[in-house]
């Protein structure tokens, strides 16, 4: 005799496969208990009873007042002394894509952040500002502010409105970039960030400061990154032997 599987089994059933076939998207939320149980004509206990299945096998996560989300399937980003957003994204099977916001030189008085930028680069004249979203399978993952030393070349502006990659463009101008380090935060997005990043204003945002320099040790660029919490892991890696003698040459004088 086949053994009848409880209603709320078969509710768990049907949402697990929504979720894995897309129905569901990560961080979307479901419908209301009241919805699921009109649509299953099932009582809202057995509706509970399902959705608490769904949150202990860590398909969904439940906030008080607020309701059922499918849990995001978190990018993990690695962090160390040459951190490339593209290549790690395609490391982990992640289609990577970026889009400028903004790309502009500017009085250093008039850029954002301006004390994090004069005491990042030296109290520079002009600047170059680069605003821009990255994006993991087509979802945000980062929203991220860069500030270079307009002395600093030339031709670095032209250079980053010709390419995509930082790194890249310095490259192509003989410039080599080493993070110094990285400071992290986490906050809740503005309503700014909120709209770049598609996050509620609740949720949790990770902020990072990075300071980036030649190895020679001259500061070049102040890098500000902001990261959806549920869709970005920072993995901070401990330093490689290789690059004891580069990031000796990269401390400050």
């Amino acid at each position: 005799m086949t053994e009848k599987v409880p209603r709320w089994r078969e509710v768990a059933t049907a949402l697990t496969e929504g979720i894995r076939g897309g129905i569901y998207e990560p961080g979307k939320k479901l419908p209301t208990e009241h919805d699921l149980a009109r649509h299953f004509q099932l009582n809202r206990h057995t509706i509970r009873r399902a959705l608490e299945e769904l949150a202990n096998a860590g398909l969904i996560r439940t906030e008080q007042g607020r309701g059922s989300f499918v849990s995001d399937d978190p990018v993990e980003y690695r962090i160390h002394a040459r951190p490339r957003f593209s290549e790690w994204m395609e490391g982990v099977n992640r289609h990577a894509a970026r889009r400028k916001l903004v790309l502009r030189r500017m009085p250093a008085d008039e850029v954002p952040d301006r004390v994090l930028v004069h005491a990042a680069l030296g109290a520079p004249r002009e600047v170059i500002l680069l605003e821009r979203v990255g994006y993991a399978d087509e979802r945000p993952v980062s929203y991220s502010r860069h500030v270079f030393d307009a002395a600093l070349h030339d031709g670095l502006l032209a250079a980053l409105e010709a390419q995509d990659s930082i790194t890249g463009a310095l490259n192509g101008l003989g410039i080599e970039s080493l993070r110094q380090r990285t400071q992290v935060t986490a906050r809740c997005p503005d309503s700014h960030e909120a709209s770049l990043l598609r996050m509620e204003p609740t949720d949790p945002l990770l902020r990072t400061v990075g300071y980036n320099v030649t190895p020679a040790g001259r500061p070049i660029e102040l890098s500000i990154g902001h990261y959806p919490a549920r869709r970005m892991q920072l993995v901070f890696e401990l330093l490689q032997p290789d690059m004891t003698d580069i990031m000796h040459d990269a401390s400050p004088r």
